[in-house]
C-alpha cells in the first residue's frame, strides 16, 4: 500500500507534466477501479398512488378550454 510520502512524491512530478498527460493519467487510474453499482433510489410513492393524486371526477378539459386557461396564464404571468 502506497503511503502519504510516495503519493506525494508521485504527484510533485505529476505536476510538471502538462494537463492533457496530467488528464489522460487520471482517467486511467480511474479506470482500474470497479466500478460501484449504482442502485435505485428508494421510492416515496408508487406509480398507483401518484396516478390516485391526479385522479379527479371531472372529465378533461376540451381543447377551447385549454386555450383559454393557458391565455389566462398568459395575462397573469406577463399582464
Amino acid at each position: 500500500m502506497m503511503n502519504v510520502a510516495e503519493m506525494s512524491e508521485i504527484l510533485g512530478r505529476v505536476q510538471t507534466w502538462m494537463p492533457k498527460m496530467r488528464i489522460m493519467l487520471a482517467r486511467k487510474i480511474l479506470e482500474t477501479l470497479d466500478s460501484p453499482q449504482i442502485s435505485e433510489p428508494p421510492r416515496k410513492m408508487s406509480l398507483h398512488q401518484v396516478v390516485g393524486i391526479l385522479k379527479t371526477d371531472s372529465p378533461p378539459p376540451n381543447d377551447e378550454e385549454c386555450a383559454k386557461i393557458v391565455e389566462e396564464e398568459r395575462l397573469r404571468k406577463h399582464g
